[in-house]
């Protein structure tokens, strides 16, 4: 079993080379399509929400709040919440959307960014 500090740094290798890859293949899309196709630019706001999203997510899952990380019932629980919570986001523009995912790619940079790779995680070791 690996610990829970290289886990959050696998997610952040991943997150980093996710980041890397949307951004390549945006510019790729916009370049091939004049600048102009179904490709929908990126809100500022949008990507700052789905930053924040994914924050708070890592951070109650770091810190076990309410049991997340320890209970599998209430992590399924937890889980059909943040399936309709997105349900409900998403039901906006496709720009929304596609911003958001990159914000939630963001967020998981930077939360493990800072607790996986510069300090530790908060709360106990599993």
């Amino acid at each position: 079993m690996i610990s829970r500090r290289t886990r959050a740094r696998a997610e952040f290798a991943v997150a980093l080379f996710s980041a890397v890859v949307i951004r390549y293949s945006r510019r790729k899309l916009r370049d091939h399509e004049g600048g102009r196709g179904p490709l929908p630019p990126l809100s500022n706001g949008s990507v700052a929400l789905g930053a924040v999203w994914q924050g708070v997510r890592l951070w109650s899952y770091d810190r076990d709040i309410w049991g997340f990380r320890t209970s599998r019932s209430r992590r399924f629980l937890f889980a059909l919440f943040i399936f309709g919570a997105r349900r409900a986001l998403f039901s906006r523009s496709e720009s929304f959307r596609s911003s958001f995912g990159f914000g939630r790619v963001v967020g998981t940079i930077g939360y493990r960014f800072w607790y996986g790779v510069m300090r530790p995680l908060p709360g106990t070791e599993d």
